[in-house]
């Protein structure tokens, strides 16, 4: 039922950076398999990779974010998922807005 998603805890989906593959593979295997991103965003996320050694490619519910960390894997990119609430939850993070 809608209540349950609702309830449900977020998860992040990360990506990981590696030698391997170039700038525009990562950016054209991101927007292939989390088609809420776009490319402009894609970008962004693969610089963040790059200087940092990983970014939140997108938040959602576990079970996406599984499928999304083993098309990722599919890739070849190294990617993994963190529960959403771990790390910099800051003020917009509400998990309860409205109520």
């Amino acid at each position: 039922s809608k209540e349950d998603i609702a309830q449900e805890p977020m998860w992040r989906l990360l990506l990981h950076n590696d030698d391997v593959h170039t700038w525009d593979y990562v950016i054209y295997a991101i927007v292939s398999v989390v088609k809420t991103v776009s490319r402009k965003k894609a970008h962004r996320i693969t610089t963040t990779v790059h200087t940092m050694g990983s970014a939140t490619v997108t938040i959602t519910f576990k079970q996406q974010a599984k499928k999304y960390c083993l098309e990722m894997q599919k890739w070849g990119l190294t990617s993994s998922i963190a529960p959403e609430s771990s790390g910099d939850s800051g003020p917009g993070d509400n998990p309860d807005p409205g109520q």
